[in-house]
């Protein structure tokens, strides 16, 4: 069995250049807009597995 990392790509517009206005509340209003816009055969392209490590048996 092996437990896999995934990023994820979306964007949050904000005034400030730094980002300081986002809030976890707009990261995660983006993050959902982003999943269900997503067409299925696309989805798989937009995660990109960067760690994969084996978990122990239970």
């Amino acid at each position: 069995m092996f437990s896999h990392a995934f990023n994820f790509a979306f964007e949050v517009t904000s005034q400030p250049r730094d980002s300081s206005d986002v809030t976890p509340e707009k990261q995660r209003s983006a993050l959902i807009r982003r999943t269900s816009s997503l067409p299925r055969p696309e989805l798989k392209d937009a995660f990109d597995c960067f760690d994969s490590a084996e978990m122990p048996d239970d």
